[in-house]
């Protein structure tokens, strides 16, 4: 039998080479597959006991520490009593104890309390409202905190009136009072179009409050300025005086308004609305609006469709009326009319006037007698 077994026919099937060497490889894999399998089910083991181990809580970990016997006292040895002399004392009568107060239930509960709410009292006598919590800002401009108003009691409420004292004028002969008016006439025409000066000459002289004395005589030159811009629909442009300056040299700040010849504030004059300058490039610019539709109109009948030139004519006239619109109204006055200073302060030329007497005493007197008196002397034919 093992002979024929070695004595194999060509091209008999049997094992090759090639088979023999894989059933060595087939077997260590085996064994590779196991060892891993096994390595795998302790890694499970491992894990799952690991997993299943809980954190120790810090109350378990804190040691309890209980008494397992009762608690027995040391037994104290009897003292020896030692004999000392002693000299005896008068007995002193103890006070009387005060009565013990009441306990406040209140100040206890509030002592034993977790949080104490309190307010505290400010400066102005208004009490304070409870402190918000750190970093939540409740209400921090007081809006909707105002104390309510109540309408009857404004209005019993009386008008505080502060007196006033009585005072006398230093020296009414060299002094122009606040409420004089100077009549004065223009220098200059003026035209609100662009703001300037404007000067005038004093048409009388101008006494002192007592009317004894001029201090600015007649002929004097005030300066003033005025600010255009008039607004529309108004027709009075605002002037101040600044100052003046009388033929002798003496100069006064004046700082009152101007007023007209009835002393309404301000100055009239005549005014340009500027209607076309402000309108007439609209209609203009409107009236081509209107003929460039009707000339589409008519193109479009012919078939052509013209869309844009009624949209741009609209367009610049929109362009138009808004650089136009706002033209304010120019007011003009001529030179040579008739204005008023409206004196907005007292003047005094204490400063630079001295009154000095002309007339001795006697002749004063003398002039003020009846005898002395004499009429003028009468003119006859």
């Amino acid at each position: 039998m093992t002979e024929l077994e070695h004595e194999r026919l060509a091209g008999e099937r049997g094992i090759t080479p090639v088979g023999g060497g894989d059933s060595g490889r087939t077997a260590m894999l085996k064994r590779g597959f196991g060892a891993l399998a096994l390595t795998a089910f302790a890694f499970l083991i491992i894990w799952g006991t690991w997993k299943s181990d809980k954190p120790v809580t810090d109350s378990a970990r804190k040691l309890t520490i209980r008494q397992a016997a009762a608690f027995e006292p040391v037994a104290e040895t009897p003292a020896v009593p030692v004999t000392t002399a002693s000299i005896p004392a008068a007995p002193i009568s103890a006070p009387p104890a005060a009565p013990a107060p009441a306990p406040d239930q209140m100040l206890e509960s509030a002592r034993r309390a977790p949080v104490l709410a309190y307010n505290r009292p400010v400066a102005s006598g208004r009490p304070a409202r409870n402190v918000p919590t750190a970093g939540v800002p409740v209400d921090p401009y007081d809006f909707g905190r105002a104390e309510p108003r109540n309408e009857l009691a404004d209005k019993l409420k009386p008008t505080p009136i502060e007196g006033v004292r009585a005072a006398r004028l230093p020296n009414r002969n060299l002094l122009v009072t606040q409420g004089t008016s100077i009549p004065c006439v223009l220098e200059t025409a003026m035209s609100s179009d662009v703001s300037g000066f404007v000067s005038c000459v004093v048409l009388r002289d101008v006494m002192s409050d007592s009317g004894n004395v001029v201090l600015m005589e007649k002929g004097t030159q005030v300066v003033g300025e005025y600010r255009g811009n008039v607004r529309r629909g108004s027709k009075r442009m605002f002037v101040l005086w600044a100052r003046a300056k009388t033929p002798t040299g003496v100069i006064v700040a004046l700082a009152s308004p101007a007023t007209d010849a009835l002393g309404r504030a301000g100055f009239d004059g005549d005014i340009d609305t500027h209607f076309w300058e402000r309108f007439g490039s609209a209609l203009l610019l409107s009236i081509v609006g209107d003929a460039s539709s009707i000339g589409r109109q008519q193109l479009q009948d012919g078939s052509i469709q013209i869309n844009n030139t009624a949209g741009a004519t609209n367009t610049a006239a929109g362009i138009a009326v808004e650089q136009s619109i706002n033209i304010p109204p120019t007011l003009s006055k001529n030179q040579g009319e008739l204005v008023n200073i409206f004196v907005a302060r007292d003047l005094d030329f204490s400063s630079v006037y001295q009154l000095k007497r002309i007339e001795s005493r006697t002749q004063i007197l003398d002039r003020t007698l009846p005898g002395g008196l004499v009429g003028p002397a009468m003119v006859t034919k």
